[in-house]
C-alpha cells in the first residue's frame, strides 16, 4: 500500500462532527480535511488517517450522526487525495470504521482495542477480535487493519498481560499491523518498547503510534517500520506544511 520501506502516515484530526459540542457545519470540516491534505501531500507523507479526535466526551461506539458526518467527509476527501486515505472513529467503533471505508474506498483503519480489555475514564472496552475480524473479512476483506497494543489512555484489566502477549494475539487473529504508544497523545514513546516487539516478531510490520517527531524518528525507524504522526507536525489546529516536511526529511 506505501511507496516507502519506512512510511508515514499523517492525521488528519477532524472538528466536532455533527451532534457534537462545537459543530460548526460540514463543509468547514471538509475543508480543514482537505486543507491538512493538501500539506502531508506536498510534504511527501505517504497517506493520512482521518479521525474524529475532536467529538468529546469520547465514546466507545458512534452516533449516526457522527457516523454521517464522517462519511460525507471521508468522500470528499477520498475525491481529492493523491495517496491512500485510512478511515477510524472513536474511540473503537470497528464497525462503523470498517462500513465507511468500504463506502467510500479508503484503504487502511486503526483499531486502538482489539485484543486487550481495557479501561479507561470514558468506559470499559471488551472487545472481541474474533467477531472483528469476522465482520471485516465480511464487509471488506481488503481493507488493512493496523491494531493498537495496550495502547495510550487506556488500562489494562489483565495487569499480567505482557506487551508480547498482546503482540502475538495481534498476530494470532492476523492484524496487518501492530501499533506501539506511549503514555499519552504527543508524549514519545518508549524506544525499549518499539525494539522489544520488533525484535520478537522480526517479520511484522510495527508502528509508532505517538509522539514521533523530527529529533527521535531516526532512532526510532531503526526498529519501526512506520509511524502514525499527528501532534509534532501540527500548528494550532492544523497540519504544518514545514514541520510535515522537515520530519520527511530526516528519513529520506
Amino acid at each position: 500500500m506505501f511507496q516507502n520501506k519506512k512510511f508515514l502516515i499523517g492525521m488528519i484530526h477532524l472538528p466536532p462532527l455533527l451532534g457534537i459540542d462545537g459543530f460548526t457545519s460540514i463543509d468547514f470540516c471538509i475543508k480543514k480535511a482537505l486543507f491538512d491534505l493538501e500539506a502531508l501531500e506536498k510534504s511527501g507523507f505517504d497517506a493520512v488517517l482521518l479521525e474524529n479526535e475532536n467529538d468529546k466526551p469520547h465514546t466507545e461506539f458512534s452516533t449516526p450522526a457522527q457516523i454521517a458526518s464522517m462519511s460525507i467527509i471521508a468522500w470528499e476527501v477520498m475525491k481529492k487525495a493523491k495517496i491512500p486515505v485510512g478511515v477510524q472513529l472513536l474511540l473503537n467503533d470497528w464497525k462503523a470504521s470498517f462500513d465507511i471505508s468500504k463506502a467510500v474506498g479508503a484503504k487502511f483503519t486503526r483499531l486502538d482495542v482489539f485484543v486487550d480489555k481495557t479501561t479507561c475514564k470514558w468506559c470499559d472496552i471488551i472487545p472481541d477480535p474474533k467477531e472483528i475480524m469476522e465482520y471485516k473479512n465480511k464487509t471488506y476483506k481488503e481493507l488493512v487493519l493496523f491494531t493498537d497494543i495496550q495502547v495510550k489512555y487506556k488500562t489494562m484489566l489483565d495487569k499480567n498481560k505482557t506487551l508480547e502477549q498482546s503482540a502475538q494475539e495481534c498476530i494470532d487473529y492476523k492484524s496487518d499491523g501492530i501499533i506501539i504508544t506511549g503514555a499519552g497523545t504527543g508524549i514519545e514513546t518508549p524506544l525499549e518498547k518499539i525494539k522489544l516487539i520488533k525484535e520478537k516478531f522480526p517479520n511484522e510490520t510495527i508502528l509508532i503510534g505517538a509522539g514521533v517527531s523530527k529529533d527521535n524518528i531516526q532512532e526510532q525507524f531503526k526498529y519501526a517500520d512506520g509511524a502514525i504522526v499527528g501532534s509534532s507536525i501540527k500548528t494550532g489546529e492544523n497540519v504544518d506544511f514545514k514541520k510535515a516536511e522537515e520530519l520527511v526529511k530526516k528519513i529520506r
